[in-house]
This record gives structure tokens, sequence and C-alpha cells, in this order.
């Protein structure tokens, strides 16, 4: 049954593994969390693996993600090169010397050519990761390797979830990567209501045949234009 309650809030779907979806919601702004309902639905479980992680003093990391950050080694003071604010001050968290070189994949490795550092470079990631960073730095010259340190396990919408897609003449969903935009088109019931914040246009393509009641793609790949997508939709 439809919630016909004057204004009433509208299901948040959020997809994300549950602590970063939760940094998430929290970071809205008050007005849009008074219109929004959260129903935390975990499409993907970061499962660390039991992996040494071998980074010299004079070595140097690249975080694509932070959950690489998390399930990775402490910084003890060594350069990490990182994808995005988030990550970077997540590497900082954690005793890195991080700088962030770009917002996504592509303006990472094109920072890292046009300015090579001259340590090692020690891609570490999740085991499936987009952007070839590693193949493609070591294509123009760079040394680097790398180590992947958590797997990303997929895990079905949550009966939550697909009652409120269901019952709800609208739901919002922010999607974050094409992976879980994917997943979510498989595991999600059909309905006009979808919703979707896309973080980017990949994930717009993949998150397409589900988004039947709208789309709206962030600006920029960051959680501040994803807010302002989710705005949008409201």
């Amino acid at each position: 049954m439809a919630n016909n309650a004057p204004n009433p809030q509208i299901p948040l779907i959020l997809t994300r593994p549950l602590t970063r979806a939760r940094t998430f919601y929290d970071g809205l702004p008050a007005e849009m969390q008074a219109r929004l309902l959260p129903v935390f639905s975990p499409l993907v479980d970061i499962v660390p693996r039991d992996v040494a992680v071998p980074i010299g003093s004079k070595d140097a990391a690249i975080f694509t993600s932070q959950s690489a950050v998390a399930a990775g080694p402490d910084g003890a003071g060594r350069v990490a090169y990182c994808v995005g604010p988030a990550t970077t001050r997540a590497a900082e968290a954690r005793g890195w010397q991080a700088q962030q070189v770009g917002h996504d994949a592509n303006s990472l490795v094109a920072g890292l050519i046009s300015h090579p550092p001259a340590a090692r470079l020690v891609h570490v990631s999740g085991a499936h990761t987009r952007g070839d960073v590693a193949v493609r730095l070591g294509r123009a010259g760079l040394t680097v390797d790398h180590i992947v340190v958590y797997d990303q396990v997929l895990r079905p919408l949550k009966p939550a979830a697909c009652e409120a897609i269901t019952r709800e003449s609208r739901v919002i969903v922010p999607l974050f990567s094409p992976r879980t935009a994917i997943q979510f088109a498989k595991t999600a019931p059909r309905a006009t209501s979808i919703c979707v914040a896309a973080l980017s246009p990949t994930v717009a393509e993949a998150a397409a045949p589900i988004a039947l009641g709208g789309l709206r793609i962030a600006s920029a790949p960051n959680a501040s234009a994803l807010c302002d997508a989710i705005r949008g939709l409201l």
C-alpha cells in the first residue's frame, strides 16, 4: 500500500556497502533527509583478502577506492596517490601522505603520466576495478604493480527494498558503479517507480533498462554532484 500521508517521504534505496551508504546519507543536506526515507540494501559485500602488500618506504601506493584503503596497510608516512577527495581523506586517516590525483581512474592515470613519480607504484584495489590503472601506467613506462586486497561479492536486493519499489509511486536509487547498476537491474522488480541518480554516464548506461521513472546523471563523479542529481528527482 502506497504512503498517502501528506508530504510522504520518498524511499531512497542505498546499495553501497552499509558503512559507506550511511556516510553518504548522513552527508545529505537536512532538508533532503527530511524528504527521504533511507532503505539500506547493499548489493556488494566487501570481503578482505589475507594477502601481503609489499610497499617499501620509498614506494608509493595508488588507491582508487575507500574500500582499498580500508583493506590495505597503514601508511606509516608513505606516499599515496588517490582518486577523489573521500578516498584521499580515508588514506590520510590511515597515515598515508595522500595526494588527490583526479576524480576518476582516467584522470588519475593522465595525471601520473604527465607528472610521473620516480618511485615504484603499487595499485591497491579490489578484484573488480575500472580503468586498467596498472596496465596503462606500465605501458607509459612507470614501474607499477597491482595487488588485490579484497573481493566484492554481489548480493540480491533486500526484500524491504523490493517492497518499496512495488508499493510506492516513486523511489530514488543513487548508483555509483556500472557493476552495482547491472546487479540492481538484475535483482530489482521492474516498476515505473524507479528513479535513478547515476554517478556517471557509464553508470547511467548500465542503469537505463531499469530507470523507468526517471534518470539523472551527476555533473561530476562525486558525492556533491550526485546529491544534486537526487535533488533533481525529488
